[in-house]
């Protein structure tokens, strides 16, 4: 999938509202490349194979299209899609008469350990503040994306003359492009709801 970065920050109502309302392409994918990794943790989340999460992927994804003009609250579309993934994972379960963990009874889940998220509510919001933090990193120039993912998602953390090696750049200027950097993803993050 190859969408402007103008797609990758835009909020879901207005991205649904082009999808719809204009057949813009770019628009529907954008909102797949959003959401993808949270329809995909779920399943695997839940015990599922990688083959089974690519397949209620597109089940999920085949449900989205269908429903998109139905949705009712449109700024809530990660809660919607997590629901929904939620469901069509229990139903292949059933299909396969070995249904996955229930996980708000299995012993294994980590919802159910004190310093971890508790509720299916906080989960659906946390899952949905993680998508919403990838889709604006991929909003971002990708000398911002790179020095960010080296600096906060790579593990073990590279150190900072590494770092400079790696990127190119200036001796003591990792801090002030940090800083430059983290502004633009939090404006990005503003534009898409995330503190709303």
């Amino acid at each position: 999938m190859m969408i402007g970065s103008d797609y990758t920050v835009r909020p879901d109502p207005e991205l649904i509202a082009a999808s719809l309302d204009q057949g813009d392409r770019q628009a529907w994918e954008a909102l797949i490349l959003r959401y993808q990794r949270l329809i995909y943790s779920i399943p695997i989340r839940m015990g599922f194979s990688p083959s089974d999460a690519a397949d209620v992927f597109q089940t999920v994804c085949l449900l989205l299209m269908e429903n998109l003009a139905f949705l009712r609250r449109r700024d809530r579309l990660g809660p919607w899609l997590v629901i929904t993934t939620r469901r069509e994972c229990w139903r292949l379960g059933r299909e396969r008469q070995a249904e996955p963990p229930d996980p708000e009874t299995d012993s294994s889940n980590p919802a159910q350990e004190g310093d971890t998220v508790a509720t299916l509510e906080e989960e659906i919001l946390q899952l949905e503040r993680h998508s919403l933090l990838h889709a604006a990193l991929e909003g971002l120039d990708p000398r911002c994306q790179q020095l960010l993912k080296l600096l906060f998602w790579t593990e073990p953390r590279p150190a900072y003359d590494e770092i400079v090696r790696l990127m190119a750049l200036p001796e003591g200027s990792i801090g002030p492009t940090r800083a430059r950097c983290l502004e633009k993803l939090a404006r990005i993050l503003q534009r898409m709801g995330f503190w709303s």
